[in-house]
């Protein structure tokens, strides 16, 4: 039998959606979370509250073990990567995923603009009034972040990465959260109301802390109905989708890897309106808190994120055997410059066009000397193998046009 949504039974018969309902709230596969929503009709809270459920369906527990198996295939994946190339990539991923958590907040942000602030954070040179500063610190270190233990934390979350980015009418003007009631729109009617007043956003934050702590619903459940309560609450009048994404994104991390968690709001991005109607439907009254559609959106949401890291990866993967027989018969080079090479075309691969290491990184990253950097890397300019592209910190990139050859070249030359 097809699994329907209790709201599409209610209209074939409200015996038969009583029926369901109290079987599917009480039965042996389903997790009671104890977290309780108002249902939302037209912008409103409406009726009783009632309490999200998941029901384990055969489709929940297919997505599920998927993920695990995509996550132990990135993890082994990035393990065959060269060393000097693994947090490049990261970069590149994390600069797709705060230029997505920005448009998906209408907020208008350039690659080139977060390559930037991603190098000021690195070399700790922070001009004052450079944007995304707190959001590039917090998702860079995304997996150290620790388990959200007191509702300050959510506070300091905020304060870490969106304050400076929200308007001073919209800042939190209660103790901790906002003072004031708060409709959020589709730019045409209300969708949403968030809870009101202060002291019931910060007992409902409470009550999410506890549910992360104590339930017993499996983790990857347990994190995305924790990001549908975090917007269901909109604990402040701005900021609640970038601070509400990396709060499952820093849980994600932990239970699987970095590189699944950080292409959440990229793949979100792909696919906004398949992910506003999950958290609108598990508001609406006739669903009565059940969360099992919404979570099918999410895991798919997160699958879709690591089938493009993993088909990403296979590729960068494939391109490094053509570096290796490029370098292999390299008739001009010695040891040491095949070996910066390798490692300017290894990061070039895995990172594209926006990622370079300097002079320094290369030193560190090669153990050759700064004279054998320095010279080999003039010489590559002479070549017109690279170009110099920063004087502080020296930094060269190499040449789209030798980049190509190299990986357009045929394996048995």
């Amino acid at each position: 039998m097809t699994y329907e949504k209790l709201s599409k039974i209610y209209y074939k018969s409200e015996d038969l959606y009583k029926q369901e309902y109290e079987k599917r709230f009480q039965g042996y596969g389903t997790f009671q979370t104890g977290l309780k929503i108002r249902p939302v009709q037209k912008g409103k809270h409406i009726g009783e509250p009632v309490e999200l459920f998941i029901v384990h369906t055969h489709k929940l527990m297919k997505l599920h073990e998927e993920i695990l198996l995509n996550s132990f295939q990135i993890r082994s994946m990035v393990e065959q990567m060269p060393a000097v190339a693994v947090q490049p990539y990261f970069d590149k991923l994390l600069i797709n995923e705060l230029q997505s958590t920005n448009e998906i907040e209408g907020v208008r942000s350039t690659k080139m603009e977060l390559t930037q602030v991603l190098q000021s954070v690195k070399e700790k040179n922070l001009p004052k009034d450079k944007r995304f500063i707190g959001l590039m610190k917090t998702y860079q270190y995304l997996d150290h972040i620790k388990p959200f233990e007191a509702i300050t934390d959510f506070r300091k979350l905020y304060d870490d990465i969106v304050a400076e980015e929200v308007d001073a009418a919209s800042q939190p003007d209660g103790e901790l959260f906002r003072k004031e009631s708060v409709s959020i729109t589709d730019g045409h009617k209300a969708t949403h109301i968030g809870v009101f007043p202060e002291e019931q956003i910060k007992w409902h934050l409470q009550e999410l802390i506890e549910f992360l702590e104590h339930s017993q619903t499996p983790d990857l459940y347990k994190f995305m109905l924790a990001h549908y309560y975090y917007e269901y609450i909109h604990p402040f009048y701005d900021g609640n989708g970038r601070t509400g994404r990396l709060l499952v994104c820093s849980y994600v991390a932990r239970k699987l890897d970095k590189f699944t968690a950080i292409t959440l709001s990229y793949t979100i991005n792909q696919d906004k309106q398949k992910y506003y109607k999950a958290l609108e439907e598990l508001s609406q009254p006739l669903n009565k808190g059940e969360g099992t559609f919404y979570m099918q959106s999410l895991l798919e949401l997160l699958r879709d994120g690591q089938k493009h890291v993993i088909e990403d990866l296979e590729l960068g993967l494939a391109k490094l055997q053509k570096i290796n027989t490029h370098l292999l018969h390299l008739d001009w080079a010695d040891h040491d410059q095949k070996r910066l090479l390798a490692t300017l075309l290894e990061v070039s691969v895995f990172a594209g066009t926006y990622h370079h290491l300097s002079n320094s990184e290369l030193i560190e990253a090669t153990s050759l000397s700064r004279y054998k950097v320095d010279t080999y890397l003039s010489t590559f300019e002479s070549m017109g193998i690279a170009t110099k592209i920063r004087q502080r910190p020296v930094t060269y990139q190499l040449n789209d046009n030798y980049i190509d050859d190299v990986l357009n070249a045929s394996l048995n030359p």
